[in-house]
């Protein structure tokens, strides 16, 4: 599917809008250095700005889709605190976005994301990510509420449940011959073996992050179609 440069560019910086406004307005540490409320500040502003010139060039189609997840992106801090809802909101969002934005679409609010093969293994395969990344923030998640599946059902039944899944990603990606989430789901189940390294306040979500990119690049430099 041909790449559309705006919407492309728009979920870059949608992302970096929506990450900064969480950190700003959500779990409040009287200890954040000033800096990095600054920064935060800046990189929602600074992205929410070029985010809107950016989606005046959309279709009225695909602005529909973009409307919805700005809905949710600011609802966000609320939603997580429903039970389980957190890396399924998460999951559906980031894939939904990735296909509706970037590439030229005809639907409204992008509904087609839900017709494509790609889609399910996707969205498990985010919402696994999701919940790996929230094992470093269990304490501070039961402090404020946020019911994350770690939170609620501790490391080892989260982790078996997570294994369970990436396996799914894995069985249905090398059915329909999706070689680099096979690669990227075989990496992050190999990851929950180390739950130490997951604890870890940067390095952790750092891998996980790393492991998700493994399909597109792949793809970019070749080594899969």
């Amino acid at each position: 599917m041909p790449i559309v440069s705006s919407g492309l560019y728009l979920y870059l910086f949608g992302i970096c809008a929506a990450y900064s406004l969480d950190r700003l307005v959500d779990n409040v540490d009287p200890s954040r250095p000033m800096w990095l409320t600054t920064v935060l500040t800046l990189g929602f502003l600074f992205s929410a700005t070029i985010g809107i010139f950016l989606a005046l060039k959309l279709s009225v189609q695909t602005f529909s889709a973009l409307i919805l997840f700005s809905i949710i992106a600011l609802l966000y801090t609320q939603i997580k605190k429903l039970p389980f809802v957190k890396g399924a909101v998460v999951a559906v969002v980031w894939g939904w976005a990735g296909i509706a934005l970037p590439f030229a679409n005809h639907h409204w609010f992008a509904w087609q994301f839900w017709t494509t093969q790609v889609s399910l293994p996707v969205v498990i395969l985010i919402a696994c990510g999701v919940i790996l990344c929230d094992f470093k923030d269990i304490k501070s998640d039961n402090a404020f509420g946020v019911r994350s599946l770690p939170a609620m059902l501790g490391f080892s039944k989260t982790m078996w449940i997570v294994s369970i899944s990436l396996v799914l990603v894995g069985i249905i990606s090398f059915a329909e011959n999706r070689m680099g989430l096979l690669v990227s789901s075989a990496l992050l189940l190999l990851l929950t073996q180390f739950p130490r390294i997951l604890a870890l306040d940067a390095l952790g979500p750092l891998i996980v992050d790393a492991f998700l990119t493994v399909p597109g690049v792949l793809i970019v430099l070749h080594f899969i179609f």
